[in-house]
């Protein structure tokens, strides 16, 4: 039986190799260093995000969730921190900042000259760009 080659340079699960493998397909496959691992965790969780974006039922954004949830282990076991660490800078700032529980939207933020805010927005032109009357 002929194999059709398709391209993938991505990060699959171990068990959807072996399972891909025993139906009969060919998987090739590089075991990465750390840093390319991390760098390769970080575009899977792009991909993820993405997917959670386009989630339509509750059941297809719980799914896209854990899949987040696994790429976030992934990261901690690589890196050599723990999910703790995550949750404790996670409460640390919903202290600091506050949570999203008040679903504000903000649609113009206008800054004094020299504040933190205008050189935080300065600073990121594509994302904030300045609006001139």
């Amino acid at each position: 039986m002929k194999l059709r080659k398709f391209n993938q340079n991505k990060l699959w699960r171990d068990n959807l190799v072996d399972r891909m493998e025993q139906m009969g397909s060919k998987i090739h496959c590089l075991a990465l260093n750390d840093q390319d691992f991390s760098d390769q965790l970080k575009i899977k969780f792009l991909e993820e995000a993405h997917e959670v974006c386009n989630a339509q039922t509750k059941q297809a954004l719980i799914e896209e969730l854990a899949d987040i949830m696994e790429v976030i282990s992934s990261l901690c076991d690589v890196h050599h921190f723990t999910m703790q660490d995550i949750i404790s800078a996670q409460t640390k700032k919903a202290q600091d900042r506050g949570g999203f529980q008040g679903r504000k939207f903000v649609t113009i933020a206008e800054h004094q000259e020299g504040s933190f805010g205008e050189k935080y927005c300065l600073a990121d032109p594509e994302k904030y760009p300045e609006i001139i009357d």
